[in-house]
């Protein structure tokens, strides 16, 4: 049943794929049920996934699994009436707030933040709100072995402090044993030599988004998320 689905997933799925199942440090599955099948959900739950982080949760029983897989069926089917803002006054506050500059929708916009094209099937109005005050914060980490996790790589942000006391804050780019490669807030790329810099330091829920708290009103942030939530065909 559902609702006991819900109370086994809050306990043993959501520090991974999210209280709304939208991802955290692992991949989002508010789509599973529609590109797995109910019995192909089940099998994953029961049989893990070798080599992603997935385990297995046999141990749960039968009974228990099949109430999971109807909850995760549910996870996305979020009718337009849950929303409360206006998706085209959103768009409007997106073109407004210079959103493009960074991001990019159908092949438009910048391509320093992540592609938003279908950012509201993949990700939850609540995920989105949360971003837009909060930016960084509810990050996946990425793992590059699974494809649903790899591409936040790149947005994970480094603090270098050089030989000589400066230090340089940026995105990775890409790194290798001797090298890592930031881009700036200016946009400008930086190989940093490894074996040389006194500190690299991960920072995990920093970001060059900038958040959208004191900048916009409730009404705008809310047709923000509606204006997102519209992208990729959500439901």
């Amino acid at each position: 049943m559902v609702a006991q689905g819900k109370q086994i997933f809050d306990g043993t799925c959501a520090n991974c794929h999210g209280v709304d199942g939208s991802g955290a440090n692992g991949p989002n599955i508010r789509g599973a049920i529609r590109t797995m099948g109910p019995e192909g959900l089940y099998n994953r739950i029961y049989g893990g996934l070798i080599g992603s982080g997935m385990p297995s949760f046999s141990y749960l029983g039968q009974d228990k699994i099949w109430d999971v897989v109807d909850y995760v069926s549910t996870l996305g089917q979020v009718s337009n009436a849950a929303m409360t803002g206006n998706a085209q006054q959103g768009k409007q506050v997106y073109d407004s707030s210079g959103c493009a500059q960074c991001h990019m929708i159908d092949g438009k916009g910048g391509s320093s933040g992540p592609d938003l094209s279908n950012i509201g099937a993949e990700r939850s109005a609540a995920f989105l709100h949360d971003e837009l005050i909060n930016p960084g914060a509810n990050r996946p980490d990425g793992t590059p072995n699974l494809p649903d996790r790899s591409a936040y790589q790149a947005y994970r942000m480094y603090r270098v402090t050089l030989p000589d006391g400066k230090t340089i804050e940026g995105m990775r780019v890409n790194e290798d044993s001797f090298t890592l490669q930031l881009r700036t807030a200016q946009g400008n790329i930086v190989s940093v030599n490894r074996l040389t810099a006194k500190k690299i330091e991960a920072l995990p829920d920093a970001s060059f988004m900038p958040s959208y708290k004191d900048k916009l009103s409730d009404a705008q942030l809310n047709n923000l998320v509606a204006y997102l939530s519209s992208l990729g065909g959500a439901q």
